[in-house]
């Protein structure tokens, strides 16, 4: 297995394989993303969007350029489940039975 460093600057996380492999991780909000290759391994963008106001219409700006699979969590930490609708790559519309708060996990 092979030994990484992991370095902060303001918003950016560098995260350094000693083989001399790099990847970028950059924090928003509460997510952060990671995009490189580290042992050969291509890593997957993710993004957490956390919805404070509870609301049975979320919709996410995750920027990941991609239709990402989700999981819906309130503030409880229970799995919810509702409709997903791809607005674009970069943007998904939840809808659910009744508002709540909570999070939304994309991958």
């Amino acid at each position: 297995m092979s030994k990484i460093v992991v370095k902060q600057t303001g918003n950016t996380v560098s995260v350094t394989e000693v083989a001399g492999t790099t990847i970028v991780a950059t924090q928003k909000a509460n997510s952060v993303t990671v995009t490189g290759v580290i042992g050969g391994v291509t890593l997957d963008a993710n993004y957490v969007y956390t919805q404070v106001t509870p609301s049975a219409v979320w919709v996410v700006s995750h920027n990941l350029n991609k239709y990402p699979s989700s999981t819906v969590v309130d503030s409880a930490d229970e799995v919810v489940f509702g409709e997903v609708e791809y607005d674009s790559l970069n943007q998904v519309t939840l809808t659910f039975a009744g508002a709540f708060s909570g999070k939304a996990f994309f991958n």
